[in-house]
């Protein structure tokens, strides 16, 4: 199980979860894909550009120049910045996880024995710009029985 936990410039936290790797990418592109013009993760190749609208003709003209029609380019508008393509490779893990590190703050914990521990050891947890934070993976913890309600 995966645990996030975001907290935006207001301090006003979110948690939810993802069951593994794959969940928690969907869950990101569905939470900031529709939300912004910012592309979370795309593989593609020059020639599958044309077709797309994510790429105006010059910048697909210039990745044909650099590295051919057919060669895979990844783009992670959070990791790379805004419209830039490489040929070095790049997960949709890493590129999820630049997402969420776009708001404010945030914690991902890749196991329900991590979040029950930082819950208690996170100094984030024990400010005043934390406590909504710290109330509400307390009670996702107790909801999914990782820690009982009087932890």
């Amino acid at each position: 199980m995966i645990h996030v936990v975001e907290i935006n410039e207001q301090n006003r936290a979110r948690v939810w979860f993802a069951f593994d790797e794959a969940d928690f990418v969907r869950k990101v592109q569905a939470n900031f894909g529709e939300t912004t013009e910012n592309i979370i993760f795309e593989q593609t190749t020059p020639q599958q550009l044309l077709h797309s609208k994510h790429a105006s003709a010059e910048i697909i003209s210039a990745l044909v120049a650099q590295f051919g029609a057919d060669t895979i380019v990844y783009r992670a508008d959070y990791l790379l910045g805004h419209g830039v393509y490489q040929v070095e490779s790049v997960s949709a893990l890493r590129a999820s996880l630049a997402a969420v590190a776009s708001v404010a703050d945030f914690r991902v914990y890749t196991s329900d024995e991590d979040a029950a521990e930082e819950l208690d050891r996170d100094p984030l947890y024990k400010s005043k710009e934390g406590f909504e934070a710290a109330l509400k993976l307390r009670a996702q913890l107790v909801e999914m029985e990782v820690i009982a309600e009087d932890f």
